[in-house]
């Protein structure tokens, strides 16, 4: 039955992926005819632009698009990009390394930061340190991520110099090879991976500490303290494990939108990841690129949200019997 119903929703969201970006103004010959919003058109002839839609079957009914586009994905094509002339698959893989690395990265450390946090949080609850990681988490993640990678673009690249403005590596880095790479890479990965750590880190912190709070209170914990058990032993082997089951659903639903989640910031700091290709092929109304990028976004939703759905049943076996 849960399957039946991942099955509907996604045939949903394919639909939804073909006639949302049909439904912006303009067309994806736009750009290339010679929009007065770009800097450098392309201008076209009337006798180009109708090869050109032939070519790409954009001078077809919108129906026979549509069959056109669910029988290309049941044969696994997700089309050719009319903006950069090239396979829409070999695309987004050399972009999605770069997102992944990026989020990924960034979502680990906010998530492990955040359950460690809030649980030290809940753990002194009305104390001074309580107060003042409430204080601090709240008053870096206030910020919206591009607005805070802006900020860190001003601070640490334009007055200090420490970091690169944007990218994510050096010119002739790739060739360097070895450490060298990798440092460099680092580099250039530091700031967009604190814009997103910062502003994400609250949510997860207040989740935990709340979570945390309602269990540290349950009577099995009490009883593990009664039996002469270390605190933090309490805490890791009998608080935190239940305190994380609300949690889980929170850290799936982020890991579905980390391609979604880094846009801006992919933007902000010019990073070559999927954010800032969606970006740019929505800009030249590309929709082959466009319909592949969205569908990459919903492919990583449906499945973090069915991986929580398994991990929580494992977790908590009321959920099985359910």
């Amino acid at each position: 039955m849960r399957v039946a119903q991942y099955l509907i929703t996604l045939f949903v969201l394919l639909s939804l992926n073909f006639f949302l970006p049909r439904m912006m103004p303009g067309d994806p010959l736009s750009y290339l005819l010679g929009d007065p919003s770009t800097d450098a058109p392309i201008l076209l002839t009337e006798e180009m632009r109708e090869n050109l839609l032939e070519y790409y079957g954009l001078n077809k009914p919108l129906a026979q698009q549509y069959k056109d586009y669910l029988l290309g994905l049941a044969g696994g094509d997700l089309g050719w990009s009319i903006y950069y002339n090239a396979p829409v698959s070999s695309l987004l893989l050399g972009r999605l390394k770069w997102t992944l690395f990026l989020s990924g990265t960034a979502a680990v450390i906010y998530v492990t930061l955040g359950i460690l946090l809030g649980a030290i949080s809940a753990r002194n609850r009305g104390t001074k340190t309580d107060v003042g990681l409430l204080v601090s988490v709240f008053s870096l993640g206030s910020w919206p991520p591009f607005f805070l990678g802006m900020l860190l673009i001003i601070f640490f690249s334009l007055k200090l110099g420490a970091f690169p403005i944007g990218g994510a590596q050096s010119p002739g880095a790739a060739q360097a090879g070895g450490f060298g790479r990798v440092k460099d890479v680092l580099h250039h990965w530091f700031l967009p991976c604190l814009s997103l750590v910062l502003t994400h880190l609250p949510g997860i912190y207040l989740l935990t500490r709340n979570s945390m709070l309602g269990v540290l209170g349950e009577d099995y914990v009490r009883t593990a303290r009664s039996k002469g058990i270390r605190e933090h032993r309490v805490l890791l082997r009998h608080a935190l494990p239940n305190a994380l089951l609300p949690i889980v659903t929170t850290i799936a639903m982020r890991f579905g939108f980390m391609i979604m989640g880094t846009m801006f910031v992919e933007v902000v700091f010019a990073y070559p990841g999927m954010g800032t290709l969606i970006y740019q092929a929505g800009a030249a109304r590309d929709y082959p690129l466009l319909q592949g990028g969205f569908l990459l976004m919903m492919a990583f939703v449906v499945f973090f949200n069915l991986a929580a759905d398994l991990l929580y049943a494992r977790l908590d076996p009321r959920v099985r019997r359910a």
